[in-house]
């Protein structure tokens, strides 16, 4: 998509929530030229092992989706250094809320609302669209389950149970207090499930590819409704390097949010 980057306006470090440890910002993304009706709108969540990472990683694929049509964001959530889940959860659930809020002034409709991550990223992708009324933020609108509509996850991890000794430091650091069990987007598959897109490199040698496979029965089992990438050559960062990857999951979301 040459020029791409021509056609967005971009607005950097919006602060959509406030935490006892910090301001949390996010970055938008909007089509300059816009369709009559309400845009749909994709959260992006980075990933970097739940003690890393930045939303700035996701500033060319977040510009690159606007452009086609879409208002877009990516945010920075609590690291495991900071607070252990559900805090990263909870924050990806007030963003998802301040999009909401906001899809007046956005020109962004708060009825199609997608998250898309990578790695850990997609682990908290899946936690959010897994988990209406669970691990909620703490604000005016509490009783208020937060629900997205789609779920794009790319090289994740869903069963920390079945990781056994891989990501085994990142994943303690990250679950504190609570059990793996708990954590883990596979223990909340429901046939009430969202729309999940599910890639993953079968060369991955961070993240088992049977995590997600495994994710992918578990869904399938449970009557939810998933589309399952699985990339014969790819490794770990296999999203940033594939067009073809990209046109598919830009497939997905025209058919569940447009």
């Amino acid at each position: 998509m040459p020029g791409y980057e021509k056609r967005v306006v971009t607005q950097p470090n919006v602060i959509f929530g406030r935490t006892a440890e910090r301001d949390l910002a996010l970055d938008v993304y909007r089509p300059i030229t816009r369709r009559r009706s309400p845009l749909p709108l994709v959260l992006f969540i980075h990933g970097g092992g739940w003690h890393g990472g930045n939303k700035e990683s996701y500033a060319d694929l977040a510009t690159r989706v606007a452009a086609q049509g879409y208002v877009t964001a990516a945010l920075d959530y609590r690291l495991s250094g900071e607070a252990p889940f559900p805090a990263a959860v909870q924050d990806c659930k007030t963003a998802v809320r301040w999009l909401a809020a906001h899809a007046e002034d956005l020109s962004a409709c708060a009825n199609r609302v997608a998250v898309w991550g990578h790695s850990a990223g997609a682990h908290l992708a899946a936690l959010v669209a897994l988990t209406p009324g669970r691990f909620e933020p703490a604000s005016p609108r509490a009783l208020e389950a937060t629900r997205v509509h789609a779920a794009l996850c790319f090289s994740g991890p869903f069963d920390f149970p079945a990781l056994g000794d891989a990501l085994r430091g990142s994943v303690d650091a990250f679950v504190g207090a609570a059990t793996r069990e708990e954590a883990s987007p596979i223990t909340y598959a429901s046939p009430d499930s969202p729309p999940h897109f599910i890639c993953h490199g079968q060369l991955d040698d961070l993240v088992p590819f049977e995590q997600a496979s495994r994710f992918v029965a578990a869904l399938r089992k449970a009557g939810a409704p998933v589309e399952f990438v699985p990339v014969p050559e790819a490794g770990h960062d296999l999203e940033r390097h594939s067009p073809v990857i990209v046109a598919r999951a830009l497939a997905f979301l025209a058919r569940h949010l447009c």
